[in-house]
């Protein structure tokens, strides 16, 4: 499996004044991860950047984030731990298709699968007409950004979430346990879109 997060600007504002954004990082990564990591930052004029690799470590991560901190809108964090797909770049999280971004947490082998080289999240991508709403019907976690807006499905998998004091909005597979102590930890509704109640 995997882990995940997703923060707007204030949570990562938030999570790096209380705690380290890298060391939430370093923590999701030894939970379930260290195939490879992954970052897409979603600017606030609507654009995105997705940077990946089996050797893009959390602190180039971290620093890159808040060098651009005043630029971003939301970031999707994914830690990857190999269940579908050899260990790559190619294979790492989030997978963009169209301007639409996915990573997922889980494995979903009854998805349709038009590329057998390509992993489960990827087929999903690239057959599903609409991701926000279609990647409901799976059993998987799924953060993703289509249509201008960020959303998070958390179906039958792990994801938590911080709302922060300061508007920030912090989800995550897990958090590290003095969080728990700090900050009121959620389980994080079922669906979750930008700007949708």
């Amino acid at each position: 499996m995997c882990r995940l997060a997703m923060m707007n600007n204030a949570g990562i504002r938030y999570i790096e004044d209380k705690y380290g954004l890298e060391n939430l990082f370093n923590y999701l990564e030894r939970q379930l991860g260290g195939h490879g990591n992954g970052i897409c930052f979603i600017y606030k004029n609507g654009s995105y950047f997705i940077r990946k690799g089996v050797h893009l470590t959390n602190e180039e991560i971290a620093e890159e984030v808040l060098m651009k901190i005043d630029h971003i809108k939301w970031i999707i964090y994914h830690t990857r731990l190999a269940s579908i797909g050899k260990i790559s770049d190619r294979n790492c999280h989030p997978f963009n298709n169209n301007g639409r971004v996915l990573a997922m947490n889980g494995t979903e082998r009854n998805c349709i699968i038009v590329n057998k080289n390509l992993t489960d999240t990827e087929n999903i991508l690239i057959t599903t007409d609409n991701i926000t709403r279609d990647t409901r019907e799976y059993h998987s976690v799924f953060l993703g950004y289509e249509n201008g807006k960020v959303f998070a499905n958390k179906n039958c998998g792990s994801l938590e979430y911080i709302p922060c004091e300061n508007g920030g909005r912090v989800f995550a597979s897990t958090f590290p346990m003095e969080y728990y102590a700090r900050d009121m930890v959620y389980e994080a509704p079922d669906h979750f879109v930008e700007g949708v109640r």
